[in-house]
């Protein structure tokens, strides 16, 4: 009886030998033999050499993640020959078009930017341009985020080099605004893509150098108050004056692409090029308020509550939506209350029942900040028998907050009332 078991132990012991060795001895074995197999090295070799044979527009066209380290490997390119780079970029850019136009480098310098475009032009009213913007197609289903996301990665990785020498970026704005004004349509929606991520880019480089100039600033002040001068000192005061130019070039180009582009693109034939516009404007009044807040900018949003297409319309009012939420940004935007009020009460009877829908949920807002007039919401109540439910529901909705608004006014007024008539009572003469 006790001869079973130990011959089943013995018989699993010997299969265990047969098998395939663990992993820890086999690693042990290839140590000691010298042949580790280097996978991460193969890896990054292959990245490495896919990076230089692929072009920056395949890049674009294929997977989004290899895009930073297609962008670190052309700021390296660029640091070792910068015209070199520069006609890749913008062979890229006009790529982006879907049109093929080789610069020359020699002539980069001297060739007219009017010219270039002019050039362009004449290819796509031959039909020699692939519109990969607007296209339904599967293969072209995220090239305008990946567009995006190359430009984004492009500033970020030059924010400490090519940002800011006043010639790559200068250069490529010139051509991008230029793009953006010429007739054939696809130029026109890749130039505003490309502006619009450029300005919002511009505005996260501009954060992070206002936040490094703030902390070098205390530092000058601590050092300071040591009271004697040294190397540390100087060092902080040119650190310091450095980030705040750096932070006003970057505030410059914001401006520059503004003024020739967003001033101009909001009354595009093209109501997706305007639709863009109006959701990039509203990103940078929210990101970069110091710059954007003001009354010209604001005045754009306010406009576009009339456009004649309704996505358009709708557009401007989740981006003033973002801005009533803001609430340091609330303040200001009393006198363009003001001004526009009647325009978003008007919306809320919108041909379009999406549009009303949202106009209602800008009105509710304007409500909690007691921005709306009482005059201004009771005529909205008729649109509580409006036959499209989701204009009931959401009128309900602005109602209910009218409602609880009253009764707490009521009741804040109610005991004021009191407080006020005890302390007149404290104060009757006795009989």
């Amino acid at each position: 009886m006790d001869s079973t078991p130990v011959a089943s132990i013995s018989l699993r012991r010997s299969k265990r030998r047969k098998g395939r060795p663990r992993a820890s001895e086999a690693r042990s074995d290839d140590i000691e033999k010298g042949e580790r197999r280097p996978r991460k090295r193969i890896k990054a070799a292959t990245s490495s050499r896919r990076t230089t044979e692929q072009s920056l527009f395949e890049f674009i066209k294929g997977n989004r993640k290899l895009i930073p380290n297609a962008v670190k490997a052309w700021v390296e390119r660029y640091e070792n020959n910068s015209k070199s780079a520069t006609v890749e970029l913008l062979t890229t850019l006009f790529e982006s078009c879907g049109a093929k136009y080789q610069l020359d480098e020699a002539s980069l310098d001297e060739i007219s930017v009017d010219d270039v475009v002019l050039a362009l032009v004449g290819l796509a009213k031959n039909g020699k341009v692939d519109d990969m913007c607007t296209s339904n197609s599967k293969e072209h289903k995220n090239f305008k985020e990946n567009l995006s996301s190359f430009w984004n990665n492009l500033v970020i990785e030059c924010q400490n080099g090519p940002l800011f020498d006043q010639i790559l970026f200068v250069k490529c704005m010139d051509y991008v605004v230029a793009l953006s004004c010429a007739p054939p349509r696809v130029y026109r929606v890749v130039g505003s893509i490309v502006a619009h991520q450029l300005v919002i880019s511009f505005i996260t480089v501009a954060k992070a150098l206002a936040g490094q100039s703030k902390t070098t600033e205390r530092q000058l002040i601590a050092e300071k108050k040591k009271r004697h001068d040294g190397p540390r000192l100087e060092s902080l005061s040119g650190r310091l004056s450095a980030t705040r130019g750096k932070i006003a070039a970057a505030e410059e180009m914001m401006c520059d692409i503004y003024s020739r582009l967003f001033k101009v693109r909001y009354r595009d034939i093209y109501e997706a090029i305007r639709q863009m516009n109006i959701k990039a404007l509203g990103v940078c009044i929210v990101s970069y308020s110091s710059l954007f807040l003001q009354d010209e900018c604001l005045n754009y949003l306010g406009w576009m509550l009339n456009d004649k297409v309704a996505s358009v319309r709708k557009t401007s009012i989740h981006a003033l939506q973002n801005l009533y939420e803001v609430d340091d940004i609330v303040p200001s935007l009393r006198n363009f209350t003001g001004k526009f009020c009647d325009r978003m009460v008007q919306l809320a009877d919108d041909c379009n029942v999406h549009v009303a829908v949202s106009a209602i949920g800008l009105l509710k807002q304007l409500l909690r900040l007691k921005l709306l007039g009482e005059d201004k919401v009771i005529p909205l109540y008729k649109l509580l028998i409006d036959k499209s439910p989701l204009i009931r529901r959401a009128i309900g909705k602005l109602a209910c907050e009218h409602l609880i608004a009253l009764k707490f006014a009521s009741s804040q007024s109610g005991s004021k009332g009191e407080d006020d008539e005890g302390v007149r009572d404290v104060g009757k003469p006795e009989m």
